[in-house]
């Protein structure tokens, strides 16, 4: 073999050892996925990236109810007279009154009770009281007679209107209620005030049984 052929061998195989060796090398150099990162999850983890979050369950909205009447205590008389909380729509108040009858005998109405309502001193403002209403359900005078453990209603309406500034606006903190000729007054806590602005008027319906 002359000089020219031993040269191109071994040439060749520097080219080969050459190959081989940058071959090792980018095996050995090839990026884990993870490695070399600060927080990294290390080789071999199969897990993404953090899910997120799910918002907490939104809950629906609450409507808000007429609170029920505080207990009322039972009279000589044997009846329990309280106020229900007014309910207000479009410009008009209502509010049940209840009367239960806590004694042991019957109990017996008949038509519209006389009222009266009082500030925080019980002392009577000058307000016209007047039997019967257009603005809510009025049967009328009628004959009741409510067992024990039974009750009995009716509704009072006014507007909380005020067209004089001169003028002191009722709020009253009281009602006094005669449920029928003849017999002693109750006065009742009212329920949040009967805020009558400067009207000087609360209508009434008549007793009437309950109808829930």
């Amino acid at each position: 073999m002359n000089v020219t052929k031993r040269t191109r061998i071994r040439l060749i195989g520097a080219a080969g050892t050459a190959l081989g060796t940058l071959a090792l090398g980018a095996c050995g150099t090839a990026a884990v996925p993870g490695a070399g990162h600060a927080g990294g999850r290390g080789a071999g983890s199969t897990t993404g990236p953090a899910a997120a979050t799910p918002p907490p369950p939104t809950m629906p909205a609450v409507q808000r109810r007429p609170s029920p009447p505080p207990p009322a205590p039972c009279t000589p008389e044997g009846i329990a007279v309280s106020m229900n909380e007014p309910d207000a729509a479009m410009g008009v108040r209502a509010a049940r009154i209840v009367l239960r009858n806590c004694g042991s005998r019957p109990y017996r109405l008949n038509g519209y009770p006389a009222l009266r309502v009082l500030d925080e001193k019980q002392q009577p403002f000058d307000v016209t009281t007047v039997p019967g209403t257009r603005q809510v359900e009025d049967a009328g005078p009628k004959s009741l007679t409510i067992r024990p453990g039974r009750e009995a209603e009716f509704v009072i309406v006014w507007r909380n209107t005020v067209t004089d500034a001169n003028t002191v606006a009722v709020a009253g903190k009281y009602l006094e209620v005669r449920p029928a000729p003849g017999r002693p007054v109750v006065v009742v806590p009212a329920n949040g005030p009967i805020d009558l602005g400067n009207t000087g008027r609360l209508e009434g319906t008549a007793w009437r049984l309950p109808s829930r």
